[in-house]
């Protein structure tokens, strides 16, 4: 009895992940979660001798994306995120401690990679192109004035940046983990220096995933 029960079981399961990673279908899932974010560049020189190292911010992420299962194994998905990132220096003087924040309306493009149900049902690698368009910067000090007030004329508007990730999901329940690369300089100041301004940043969401079709 024990054995039918487990190969009833196991079937179920199958036929579960099968019909998730049918050919032909579509999905939408909403995504909630938190991500930290940072720029390439480190030291802020606020004096001859004296640097600031920047950390990283923490904020939220949320939105959705729609896939495609264009193979059994390999899905295509096309998102919208609202992202609230950028990055902070500590104990700086007359100042305290700065943070940066960027908002951010990402568009994720996405290449699902499904591994095989009867090994990892569930997981999936994932890798892409994301467009990042900033709605609005504003620095703040640690104070709780704004130093600089509403300085979104210093980055572009417009930021590209390389996603890769994990992801498992188990019924209709997903867990998405990926990380961010930027690629472009997204400061818009000519700066004394030569270094690019790059984002990186660390999404971790959970999500719901309705089947459309």
């Amino acid at each position: 009895m024990t054995r039918k029960i487990m190969v009833v079981a196991f079937l179920c399961l199958s036929l579960g992940m099968k019909a998730q990673q049918e050919s032909g279908s579509w999905t939408l899932t909403p995504r909630v979660g938190v991500n930290s974010s940072n720029v390439a560049v480190e030291d802020l020189w606020v004096m001859p001798d004296k640097a600031f190292c920047a950390k990283r911010k923490w904020g939220f992420v949320g939105g959705f994306d729609a896939e495609y299962q264009a193979w059994q194994q390999v899905g295509i998905s096309v998102g919208v995120f609202y992202s609230n990132e950028g990055y902070t220096y500590g104990d700086i003087p007359d100042m305290g401690r700065v943070t940066q924040t960027l908002h951010y309306l990402n568009i994720p493009v996405l290449a699902n990679f499904y591994i095989e149900p009867n090994i990892l049902p569930g997981l999936a690698l994932k890798a892409g192109f994301q467009l990042g368009y900033l709605m609005k910067a504003k620095m703040k000090d640690g104070l709780g004035n704004y130093s600089r007030g509403d300085n979104t004329s210093d980055y572009k508007h417009i930021n590209i940046s390389i996603p890769a990730g994990i992801s498992y999901s188990y019924k209709n329940f997903v867990a998405d983990l990926r990380y961010n690369i930027g690629v472009m300089n997204i400061c818009n100041t000519q700066l004394e220096i030569d270094d690019s301004w790059k984002t990186n940043s660390l999404w971790f969401t959970l999500g719901y995933q309705f089947r459309l079709r």
